[in-house]
């Protein structure tokens, strides 16, 4: 079973020879590994304009942690209303410079049955995506964005 999603974020670089903002747009296909005791096991296959494509192992508690040794991903997902989001922040080094990002998908295609429990149990409630948008201006300039190209 598999979930795409698709979005866009901003990139903060940070070096000794520069400090810029980059805007890049992302997708995101997240594939069912199985339930261990406590956690889901999934692969993760991320694709971002700025730094590329990345294959990742993910476990997913509460949040969806992933490492591919220099970047860190950190995943949650929401439900709000119809729609699924996924919310990724990414910290680590890019190409010797300290990177973090921010960033909002919606979910684009699923294979899941909405019914799966074991799946809808990972997805947090609209209160909580809501709470998360009202703490990053920049976040939910993203989320009016997406809603404005639903129409909804």
């Amino acid at each position: 079973m598999s979930e795409t999603y698709t979005g866009s974020g901003q990139a903060l670089i940070i070096s000794s020879k520069c400090n810029k903002l980059v805007p890049f747009t992302s997708s995101y296909k997240w594939t069912y590994g199985g339930d261990g005791s406590d956690v889901t096991l999934a692969k993760l296959e991320y694709e971002n304009s700025f730094i590329g494509s990345r294959t990742l192992s993910a476990v997913y508690g509460n949040e969806e942690l992933s490492s591919d040794g220099l970047l860190n991903f950190s995943t949650c997902y929401f439900r709000d209303g119809r729609f699924y989001f996924v919310y990724v922040r990414i910290t680590g080094v890019y190409k010797k410079c300290n990177y973090s990002s921010h960033e909002l998908d919606i979910l684009t295609s699923s294979s899941f049955a909405a019914s799966n429990d074991s799946l809808q149990k990972k997805y947090g409630s609209s209160e909580e995506f809501h709470k998360l948008l009202d703490s990053n201006p920049n976040l939910k300039k993203k989320y009016l964005q997406i809603k404005a190209k639903l129409g909804k």
